[in-house]
């Protein structure tokens, strides 16, 4: 019914909504979790044309709102996220959002706010959020989108229609990098296995080399870590940039690598992410009981969570390097 949205997998998210603007049951505000990079933004932007197409079967991807909307040019459907310098959603830009909602939209049928990595919102932010979901407009949707809810109020939560996106197939990534993005097919099947079914990491990947660089340069700065004394994980930690955006990608990494280590530690035939660094995760994983690569598993989740709520990101990093195991990868 809906497969004609401009979506890459994700098809049962995509009936849901298809079905619920058939039906006349949109919600005001819908939250869309999961891991950066695996679509959230995308379907929010095609939720917000097909409420607002003026087409035959919306979305149509070719009326003027289609169009204005798919290019993030229409003044009606409004993207709202931390900066990269402050690193938290601020509350005056919650501020702004609500008297821009209070006003009619210029000349679509919804006002729509997508307020990305909404995890990254203090608790203030989010209360300041609050009457706008109680008491929200006619004629307005709200998305908010989110790594992990475990960071949101239960408040926030309990007013929003959750839709929790999960990793696409890694032949689904491949298929796409191939047809829609003209990539070679060794690249594009390279790029599908490192992505762990992220289909917007793989095209950020192919479309910006430095984005494999950063990928590199995060697994060597672990694996270093791994091998190093307590004083030189110290050292490292020196050397990380300490901006959060940065910090939280480069902890999105680290949490795959460990992830792959207990795969391989439990025996699973599961495909690792990190397929590039299997030795070295076969290597550690011998030398690692499973209770151990749960624990840095669960350890760097943890710092991930105390980065949403402010901590000292030195501090957190430091005591992550304290939780990390000891092994020897060469």
């Amino acid at each position: 019914m809906s497969n004609h949205w401009p979506v890459t997998g994700h098809e049962w998210a995509v009936d849901h909504l298809g079905r619920a603007i058939q039906h006349d049951r949109m919600r005001h505000a819908y939250l869309f979790a999961g891991p950066d990079g695996i679509g959230k933004t995308t379907l929010a932007r095609a939720l917000a044309a097909a409420i607002n197409c003026t087409g035959e079967r919306p979305p149509c991807g070719q009326c003027r709102s289609c169009s204005l909307i798919l290019k993030n040019a229409h003044p009606d459907v409004i993207i709202i996220e931390a900066d990269q310098e402050g690193g938290n959603l601020k509350i005056d830009q919650v501020r702004e959002l609500q008297q821009t909602l209070a006003l009619r939209p210029y000349e679509a049928r919804y006002r729509v706010a997508i307020l990305r990595r909404f995890h990254e919102a203090r608790p203030t932010t989010q209360d300041a959020l609050l009457k706008t979901l109680e008491e929200p407009s006619a004629n307005s949707v709200l998305i908010l989108t989110t790594n992990t809810v475990e960071q949101l109020l239960p408040t926030i939560l309990s007013r929003c229609q959750p839709l929790h996106l999960r990793p696409l197939p890694i032949e689904t990534v491949r298929e796409t990098l191939e047809w829609a993005y003209r990539a070679p097919q060794d690249i594009a099947k390279m790029l599908a296995q490192l992505s762990g079914g992220r289909i917007g990491w793989a095209i950020r990947a192919w479309q910006d080399p430095d984005e494999l660089d950063q990928r590199h340069a995060a697994l060597e700065m672990l694996e270093s870590a791994i091998q190093g004394k307590r004083r030189d994980r110290f050292k490292l930690v020196e050397q990380i940039k300490l901006e959060k955006p940065q910090l939280l990608a480069l902890l999105e990494i680290w949490q795959g690598y460990w992830r792959d280590v207990l795969l391989v530690a439990g025996g699973s035939h599961a495909p690792v992410t990190n397929y590039d660094h299997i030795e070295a995760i076969k290597r550690l994983a011998e030398q690692v009981d499973l209770d151990a690569a749960q624990q840095a598993l669960t350890a760097t989740r943890r710092t991930m969570d105390y980065l949403g709520k402010n901590v000292n990101a030195r501090l957190a990093l430091e005591t992550l390097m304290l939780d990390y195991p000891t092994g020897k990868l060469i």
